[in-house]
């Protein structure tokens, strides 16, 4: 199958961010589209003092309905990273998945971040897989990862497991490669697919890598951390 990834970088703006995904998904043929962990919204050096309610409303809200409208052009199915979603009291990290303009399934994020638990980001309670032509999928979020709770709800029985991730934080310990990703594709035999989001904090390039990794290793990454579009074939 073709997996079209795109590392995309923050300009800022959300609405631009927004546009910026909408074009890039409606250009492209591939079977699959991902996205990043919260690629509307401005982070890093942009970071705004948003509330969740704003938040939401200019970031969320209308990156989900962009996701719906370009499912509706691009052929295949739309792995749309994560965006803000309010659900009566609850805002979730969550991750919407589209085809021909139907919502296929969504998945909030279980294992949220010390910074969502601060912001009173809701965290999700059940992992979420679900099939196609290409075998059973498998959804996570970032630091979902982490928890070997999640990664084994969700990696075991399913072929490919897409793991949208934000910025990197800048005091996060330096690592090499993608040794999570390497443990829970050897684990489970599965095929992982880390796409990641760059941007800059005090002026330092903020990103790891996306990069497809299977049980014998990783067999693609992109070429640097910066903005990065890329049909993988898999």
């Amino acid at each position: 199958m073709k997996v079209a990834i795109y590392q995309i970088a923050d300009t800022g703006d959300a609405d631009t961010n927004i546009t910026k995904a909408y074009d890039a998904i409606t250009k492209s043929e591939a079977d699959f589209f991902a996205l990043p962990e919260f690629f509307a919204i401005p982070g890093g050096d942009y970071k705004k003092q948003y509330t969740l309610e704003s938040c939401y409303q200019e970031t969320g809200k209308p990156a989900y309905d962009m996701l719906e409208k370009a499912s509706r052009v691009f052929p295949g199915y739309i792995i749309g990273g994560s965006i803000l979603e309010r659900d009566g009291n609850c805002y979730y990290n969550t991750c919407y998945v589209w085809k021909n303009g139907d919502l296929v399934t969504s998945y909030r994020k279980i294992k949220i971040t010390r910074e969502e638990v601060d912001l009173q980001i809701c965290p999700g309670k059940d992992p979420v897989t679900f099939a196609s032509p290409f075998g059973q999928i498998g959804l996570m979020i970032c630091a979902d990862c982490i928890s070997w709770d999640v990664v084994d709800a969700v990696a075991a029985g399913s072929k490919y497991v897409f793991l949208p991730v934000s910025l990197t934080d800048p005091n996060h310990p330096p690592f090499t490669g993608h040794p999570l990703s390497e443990a829970i594709a050897k684990k489970h035999g599965a095929t992982v697919i880390k796409i990641t989001r760059m941007g800059t904090f005090g002026g330092k390039v903020l990103a790891s890598r996306s990069a497809v990794t299977t049980p014998e290793g990783t067999i693609w990454e992109a070429l640097e951390s910066l903005e990065f579009l890329a049909e993988v074939e898999i």
